[in-house]
């Protein structure tokens, strides 16, 4: 790989610090979790922060974290709104490639089972639909690279990541 790091986006329950930590493994590199990250600065369980801060306090916060992260040779997984930051995905895409796991909405839904306690920068009285309809374009615009997760197990997802980042843009399914 010719370049730093690897960059996971996408929503809550995608896959990126399953997958992330297989790919690490896989490349013999470092996994760093985005939100793990936040939870030691901030001493707090990530559900904690989110409820203390409120949505835009909290994604301000995840965007200080990430504006602060320096790595090599990491695959980092990153919280699912880090995508509300312009600042903090320009700094991700100067540390490496950042590669979007794309999942259908009903993969996410079946997978998401605990959305009241994972975390989640929602506002009040929005549903995980309209969070994954607003959050989508988003990742798009950041990807560098995009794997689609449906159907797929984290085996399938890693080998997809490194065939695409190999060059070899057809995703393996």
């Amino acid at each position: 790989m010719d370049y730093d790091n690897i960059i996971l986006i996408g929503m809550a329950a995608a896959g990126k610090s399953t997958v992330g930590k297989r790919l690490a493994r896989e490349l013999g590199w470092a996994f760093v979790d985005t939100d793990l990250l936040l939870e030691a600065w901030w001493g707090a369980p990530l559900q904690a922060i989110s409820d203390h801060l409120g949505r835009d306090a909290f994604v301000r916060a995840e965007a200080e974290q990430i504006r602060r992260t320096f790595l090599k040779k990491c695959v980092i997984a990153t919280g699912g709104s880090v995508v509300y930051s312009d600042e903090a995905m320009q700094h991700l895409e100067t540390l490496g490639r950042v590669v979007y796991l794309e999942s259908s909405f009903e993969d996410i839904a079946d997978r998401l089972t605990n959305p009241c306690t994972r975390g989640l920068a929602i506002a009040p009285g929005q549903t995980i639909r309209d969070l994954y309809d607003e959050r989508v374009p988003l990742y798009a615009r950041y990807a560098q690279v995009r794997v689609r997760t449906d159907g797929q197990d984290p085996d399938q997802t890693c080998a997809a990541i490194i065939q695409a980042l190999s060059g070899n843009t057809e995703n393996p399914s």
